[in-house]
């Protein structure tokens, strides 16, 4: 072989050699890389899903301690409690306290749901002075001293919290206890505490785990471990902030001052980046830490923060460690390069040995095709190489796409599970979303159509049914029913009511287990059908396939869970139709991930159903509460029977009006929902301060009125200087007696009418007559009598007046004393302004102008038109409308009450609403369809 060819044979050599080693490098330090990047990626989403779950089940610790807070059997408990020795004695002889935890080892209820709970430890009850009223196991104690009951009692710091780890006194293991104020009233009564052991938390994260080369560590906020592959790291307490080891030092060990058990501690062996990532993520952050040396090699350490929400005040957090072995990751990297090495070692050997025109065909052209093939690398269609050739090329294009079909296969199964990490995390993100959602609508209608409407979000859900649970009936109603495809929606705020039978709950006197959606309820089960035209079930789906028929529709995948509260009781069930695919392109059975965010999803969507029908019926017991008093204070007199009710009716009438029209002007209202019901309260209110007024008072028909009426008095006076004068024993300087003089004084003594010059000046006349009888001088008249006929207008004196007036006043000291929520804490100033006047001569503040609400307005006016027409007063005859409302206009003149709401009520429908129902018929003396005498006014 000649130089020049041996050179050429070199130069191809070392030229194909240099390629296939650059070529085959790079793609593997890419390769690495992105499998890096990649690898971070994936264990950053996994480390949130884990964060968010460990969160959503220390919250789900904090609902469950909150509960049994507000339980008005915990609250009974602590009320009823009697002296300690005889309570503590009583507990012992009612219950197994030496028993383990179960049925009769301590108060029902705890003990009941310690059972149901496998996380919780032991609830313990307790009252303000630290007494232990009950406990779910164990004989009562006295807790005073211990450090969380003078956080909250003796530093009267009434927010829930979150204890650090501790070895529990019952359990000699690590717990933490949750802790909730009981109050009564307004009132601190007690605390509720709930002790969590972490076990059913080390199965959540172990449950969490779908790779074998790593696992997750949790501490609480002081770093200590509570969930650990490790159960010994778990029965002691491993501290990796501090980075010590905490133990017993023996059985009876002695108690510290905070009631805790004394320990001995030692240091741990670990990488000071663990305790580095675990003071970070106490503080918030989130991230991690490469190539950590353990002793079993170097591993990634993933931290981040888990927020307890359930906590008030505590500003630290959980934190959940992901530690990913780095192992498996070199390996592979040295096998790959390793083989790379192998591979291009191989080429050159057999490059060497290869003559100049087999070079060309033999080797060139296929390190070509591998070359290509590695350049236009794609994980995602794999398409194998074809070379046939009498060498080892062969069995080495055999081998890579061996490699390749396993990168391939690799890659895919790395995107099957960071695509099922993402919908995790997009599944928790929407659910949590959801349940804020959820705890914040009131309204029942759509409260019930964001249940189904985020149920189907979550699935993918074509359509979907909401039932509700009649239990009076004891049957299934359709309250919404939903179609996307169809574009159909029924029930709840669109409008349209189903027409749809309700489902029965028996058939013949057994439980119908025939429809999908009674055997869900029947049976608490939640059904998970693929097809419901090729099932095994054996259910009646002639309704679904006679309404596929109908609308031409096609249904498929079904997922069927029932509803039920705290307390084990159906609420209604929801069905949903076919899943989509992520591109909502194909009808797919319903996941177990679906399946499982669905049930917890029925679970808040239960809660939250129940508090909203709470909440309404407190609302409901409130008002009725409300109307009862106002009713009792209308029949406090017998004379304003239906004043408040009236006056109600009235306030809301023209709100209602001046809403109308201000939204035809302006397009808004001027009083929202809240603010209406605030307004409707205050008119139910507006005269409770006459609580404290004399009835006396309240029913006075004249001025002389008092005990009796004093007319009757000066009558009898007159009559006994009549019968003097005709005995013949009249003095001659005794002045004559008319009768009207007596007619006048009743006339005045009985009107309320104002009280002219020339009226005043005859009964200064009469008052002053002197008689003479039987050597002594007597006054037609006395000083009392004189003063309060003398009223110029009305009956009452300014003592009575002020009196009177002055319910104004205590109506707003008696509501200032109630705690009103947010949207109703301007009831006391609406209800108590209602005697205001524009011009500032009105009580009991004297407010001017815009200083009056407009809602203590619109009661000013109702309140006066009511008393004007009112058709009930036995002391006077029913008045007029036309007066009535000739005296408010009068009253707008002088500046006394607003005249836009006065002309906006006597213009509207309302006013012929209310005369219609209100008032007499000869009380209505003007053409209100015309309204041609409003007009002339």
């Amino acid at each position: 072989m000649s130089k020049v060819s041996r050179k050429f044979n070199l130069l191809l050599i070392l030229s194909v050699s240099l390629s296939v080693l650059f070529s085959s490098m790079s793609i593997t330090v890419y390769l690495l890389i992105r499998s890096e990047r990649d690898l971070h990626e994936k264990d950053l989403i996994h480390l949130q899903g884990l964060a968010e779950n460990i969160s959503g089940f220390l919250d789900h610790a904090f609902t469950l301690n909150y509960q049994l807070s507000i339980n008005p059997d915990i609250r009974k408990s602590i009320l009823e409690a009697g002296e300690w020795e005889e309570r503590r004695a009583l507990y012992s002889e009612r219950f197994n306290t030496g028993t383990a935890p179960g049925g009769g080892s301590g108060f029902p209820l705890l003990a009941d749901l310690q059972q149901r709970y496998d996380f919780v430890e032991l609830f313990f009850l307790q009252d303000k002075d630290g007494d232990q009223c009950a406990r779910s196991s164990g004989p009562l104690g006295r807790r005073a001293d211990r450090w969380w009951f003078k956080q909250m009692a003796v530093n009267q710091d009434y927010r829930a919290f979150l204890s650090h780890s501790y070895y529990s006194l019952t359990g000699a293991k690590p717990v933490a206890s949750i802790f909730h104020p009981v109050m009564d009233g307004g009132r601190f009564i007690g605390i509720m505490g709930m002790d969590i052991n972490f076990q059913k938390l080390q199965e959540l994260v172990e449950s969490y785990m779908v790779l074998e080369d790593m696992y997750a560590i949790v501490t609480d906020m002081e770093g200590v471990v509570i969930a650990h592959p490790d159960s010994r790291m778990i029965s002691e307490i491993y501290n990796l902030k501090e980075m010590t080891r905490s133990v017993l030092k023996d059985k009876d060990a002695a108690m510290d001052a905070h009631g805790y058990r004394e320990l001995e501690t030692s240091p741990l062996d670990l990488p000071g980046e663990l305790s580095e990532a675990v003071r970070r993520a106490i503080d918030g952050e989130q991230g991690y830490y490469d190539n950590v040396l353990f002793a079993e090699g170097a591993q990634n350490v993933y931290f981040a923060p888990v927020v307890l929400s359930g906590a008030i005040g505590n500003e630290a957090n959980y934190v959940i460690l992901l530690i990913h072995d780095r192992s498996p990751i070199i390996r592979t990297r040295n096998s790959i390069f390793i083989y790379i090495l192998v591979f291009i070692f191989t080429i050159i050997l057999v490059l060497y040995f290869l003559f100049h025109k087999r070079f060309r065909k033999n080797i060139l052209h296929p390190l070509e095709v591998l070359i290509d093939s590695m350049k236009n690398i794609d994980f995602e269609h794999f398409q194998e190489i074809e070379l046939v050739t009498d060498d080892e090329f062969t069995l080495l294009s055999g081998s890579y796409n061996k490699l390749r079909r396993k990168l391939v296969e690799a890659n895919s199964e790395l995107k099957q599970k960071v695509d099922f990490l993402r919908e995790s995390e997009s599944g928790y993100k929407a659910f949590s979303d959801i349940g804020l959602a959820l705890s914040t609508e009131r309204n029942v209608d759509r409260l019930m159509e964001l249940i189904l409407k985020e149920a189907q979000n979550l699935t993918r859900a074509e359509g979907g049914t909401l039932y509700r649970y009649n239990r009076e009936q004891n049957v299934l109603e359709f309250s919404i029913l939903r179609n996307e495809v169809m574009g159909s929606h029924q029930g709840g705020t669109s409008g349209k009511t189903v027409s749809l039978p309700p489902v029965p709950m028996e058939k013949e006197g057994k439980p119908n287990t025939s429809n999908v959606s009674s055997f869900a309820a029947v049976t608490g089960k939640v059904i998970n059908i693929s097809d419901v035209y090729d099932t095994e079930e054996g259910f009646d789906f002639s309704g679904v396939q006679d309404y596929d028929r109908i609308n031409n529709y096609k249904s498929r995948s079904m997922l069927v869970i029932p509803m039920k509260n705290i307390e084990g009781n159906l609420i209604g069930v929801i069905q949903l139709i076919n899943a989509r695919d992520s591109e909502k392109k194909e009808v797919r059975p319903f996941s177990a991930f679906a399946e499982g965010l669905i049930i917890s999803l029925a679970s808040q969507a239960a809660v939250a159903l129940t508090n909203v029908q709470l909440n309404r019926d407190l609302e409901e017991l409130f008002y009725a509460f409300i109307r009862s008093i106002a009713a009792a204070i209308d029949e406090k007199s017998a004379y304003t029977g239906g004043h408040i009710r009236r006056v109600v009716t009235l306030t809301m009438l023209i709100a209602e009006e001046l809403n109308r029209r201000n939204l035809e002007l302006k397009g808004t209202v001027l009083l929202e929902e809240e603010e209406l019901e605030e307004l409707r309260l205050a008119a139910w209110m507006h005269d409770i301060g006459k609580i404290t007024t004399p009835e006396s008072l309240i029913d006075k028909q004249t001025k002389l009125e008092g005990m009796n009426d004093r007319i009757e008095i000066i009558e009898y006076r007159h009559r006994m200087f009549e019968t003097v004068a005709s005995g013949g024993q009249a003095v001659e300087s005794n002045p004559e007696l008319h009768e009207d003089d007596l007619d006048f004084l009743k006339q005045i003594n009985g009107s309320g009418d104002y009280l002219s010059d020339e009226k005043l000046a005859r009964l200064e006349n009469i008052a002053g007559r002197r008689f003479h009888v039987n050597g002594r001088e007597y006054f037609y008249l006395n000083d009392e009598e004189k003063r309060r006929l003398s009223i110029r207008r009305g009956n009452l004196t300014e003592e009575e007046r002020y009196e009177i007036e002055h319910h104004a006043a205590m109506t707003r000291r008696i509501l200032n004393e109630l705690k009103f929520p947010d949207h109703l804490a301007h009831v006391s100033d609406y209800a108590s302004m209602h005697h205001e006047k524009l011009d500032g001569s009105g009580y009991p503040q004297g407010l001017r102008g815009e200083d009056i609400p407009l809602q203590a307005r619109i009661i000013s006016v109702a309140d006066i038109f009511e008393a004007l027409t009112a058709k009930d007063r036995p002391y006077r005859r029913p008045m007029k409308l036309s007066r009535a409302l000739n005296i408010l206009d009068f009253m707008v003149k002088d500046g006394h009450i607003d005249g836009d709401i006065l002309k906006s009520f006597v213009e509207s429908s309302a006013l012929t609403r209310y005369v219609k129902e209100g008032l007499n018929p000869e009380q209505i003396d003007i053409d209100l369809t015309e309204r041609k005498d409003l007009e002339e006014r």
